[in-house]
């Protein structure tokens, strides 16, 4: 038997159902409510934003609760969401981009990726403008 290939144990995890979807995102709002990181935010709202529920979970988290993101959205969306949100804002996140990239989202060259997707340098972005100020 050691031709068989072995699935991996995800593959045997049955898919939540939407309510516990729901209830899971619920948990991670008020973990982060708790914690103080939406005193800015209306907290009686009942549709959860998921963009930014993943955004201040991934900035406020401990790494030991990121497993959560990942049972609720799939982890092309997670990706897509940080490299908008977190890795868009350049070196104003250097070090938890880092320490997400290497970790959470396994990127084998952190350095090279956030260089590729972060903030692109002010020389790019005024390129073309005849504003001395600048």
């Amino acid at each position: 038997m050691p031709n068989e290939r072995v699935k991996p144990l995800f593959m045997y995890r049955k898919a939540p159902h939407r309510k516990e979807l729901e209830t899971l995102k619920r948990t991670l709002w008020h973990q982060l409510e708790k914690s103080g990181c939406l005193w800015s935010y209306a907290t009686d709202s009942q549709d959860i934003n998921d963009e930014l529920l993943i955004e201040k979970a991934l900035l406020y988290f401990e790494f030991e609760d990121l497993h959560l993101l990942r049972e609720i959205y799939p982890m092309p969306y997670l990706r897509r969401i940080w490299r908008e949100r977190l890795v868009s804002q350049g070196s104003y996140y250097d070090i938890i981009n880092w320490l997400l990239a290497a970790m959470f989202f396994n990127i084998s060259n952190p350095d090279k990726y956030l260089k590729q997707y972060g903030r692109p340098k002010l020389e790019t972005r005024t390129k073309g403008c005849n504003n001395p100020c600048i």
